[in-house]
């Protein structure tokens, strides 16, 4: 029996985190006509409905704004992992995005992101504290 992957069903906007995290970068798309940058990745701005949003490295530092721990899941490859943390986090560049947290991160700690590849060779949002990044 082999073992289950995270879900890999991305859009094709989503495909520049992968790309982002093959090349151990944080890039995030920043809209070209009005500068914001967005998370999720879309196919237009979220702000001016722009569609020029190209791949830019971006801050990676961020506010943990809440955590949680996953104690079920019904995907096979995160009930094997349980428990597993989550965070929502305030991007210092602008959006709120939910990260796997590495570290013990807590409502309020500053933390540092970085993009990197899953089991499934997809790029995820990833939280860890500043001093262990």
């Amino acid at each position: 029996m082999s073992t289950p992957l995270p879900p890999s069903t991305r859009s094709a906007a989503a495909a520049g985190l992968t790309t982002a995290a093959e090349n151990n970068t944080f890039a995030l798309q920043v809209c070209s006509a009005c500068q914001t940058v967005q998370y999720p990745p879309r196919d237009v701005c979220s702000n001016c409905l722009h569609d020029d949003l190209p791949w830019q490295a971006v801050p990676q530092q961020a506010t943990v704004m809440a955590s949680s721990t996953l104690r079920h899941s019904n995907e096979p490859y995160f009930q094997e992992q349980l428990p597993w943390r989550i965070a929502t986090v305030k991007l210092d560049c602008g959006p709120v995005a939910i990260a796997h947290l590495k570290d013990d991160l807590q409502t309020g700690d500053r933390t540092e992101l970085a993009l990197e590849l899953d089991a499934a060779g997809v790029g995820v949002l990833v939280a860890y504290a500043p001093n262990n990044f």
